[in-house]
């Protein structure tokens, strides 16, 4: 029998933010790849009492960090690890208090290394695994067509108002949204030559794209954490200002080469939770 997982976090189950549902996508298109037989999806918040009894029909949890555990919130989304065979990946780790629970797991894996330094500090073993879209079959099969514009901005998590000179936004006065389908957002940002960007998941689709981008930091170190990773850490700024009179008109190659790479990194994590969950099935 294929070993059952439960999937904690799921992101696309709440959201209609294009990077949300292209998470929940290749989470389950590598499950299906690994033969892990995915029996239950749960979003963000939710009573672990109340769920409780169907986690206990599953051989592992898989909780889907993404950009929830930061700062002190979420840390509910670690609890699970107390009572059942657990794994976390896809995680940002900053700024939290101290929580056991975070010792329990079977396996840790952060997107990115300064996530992964303050597990470690804790001394506790935590992979770099990329954000598992870098390897999501519908941003990797997308057709990219020509640009008609020259210079796009998204929005960011962080809703301030910006004064952007020039250029006029043509969605709204934070650059456009993310809470669209995936086709349409991948539209939107290959219809640009270049780009500004506020949004992490934005940044990974322009990296698989080819797009050249600057970026600004985010709520947590997610964005400037990953340029660090690719090598390219020049391309991330501290604000939008900065980051908008910096756009590169020439994509570098270091993303390219990080994003090619990052497709195996993500299937080698994947093939560890099969491993995990195959483990606690026997």
């Amino acid at each position: 029998m294929r070993p059952t997982v439960a999937l904690i976090n799921d992101t696309s189950l709440f959201e209609d933010h294009f990077g949300c549902l292209l998470v929940g996508q290749t989470f389950r298109e590598q499950f299906a790849r690994t033969g892990l037989d995915l029996k239950y999806a749960f979003p963000r918040d939710y009573e672990l009492d109340t769920i409780a009894p169907l986690l206990e029909k599953v051989d592992l949890v898989v909780v889907n960090g993404e950009g929830s555990i930061h700062h002190g919130k979420r840390n509910h989304l670690l609890d699970v690890a107390r009572r059942f065979p657990s794994v976390l990946v896809n995680a940002v780790y900053q700024e939290n208090p101290r929580n056991e629970a975070l010792d329990r797991f079977l396996y840790r894996s952060a997107r990115e290394s300064q996530s992964a330094d303050e597990v470690r500090q804790l001394g506790l073993q935590c992979d770099v695994t990329p954000d598992v879209i870098f390897a999501a079959m519908q941003l990797r099969s997308f057709v990219k067509p020509d640009p008609i514009e020259d210079l796009g901005v998204t929005d960011s998590v962080l809703k301030k108002r910006r004064t952007i000179g020039p250029i006029q936004l043509k969605k709204q006065a934070y650059g456009f949204r993310p809470n669209t389908s995936v086709a349409n957002y991948l539209h939107t940002l290959s219809s640009y030559q270049r780009l500004c960007i506020g949004r992490f998941h934005a940044v990974v689709a322009a990296s698989v794209l080819g797009i050249p981008f600057s970026c600004w930091e985010s709520n947590t170190w997610k964005i400037s954490g990953l340029m660090q990773d690719m090598g390219a850490p020049e391309y991330c700024y501290t604000n939008f200002s900065q980051a908008f009179d910096n756009v590169p008109a020439l994509f570098d190659d270091r993303i390219q080469v990080f994003a090619d790479g990052a497709v195996g990194r993500i299937e080698s994590m994947f093939d560890n939770i099969a491993t995990i969950a195959g483990g606690a099935a026997d």
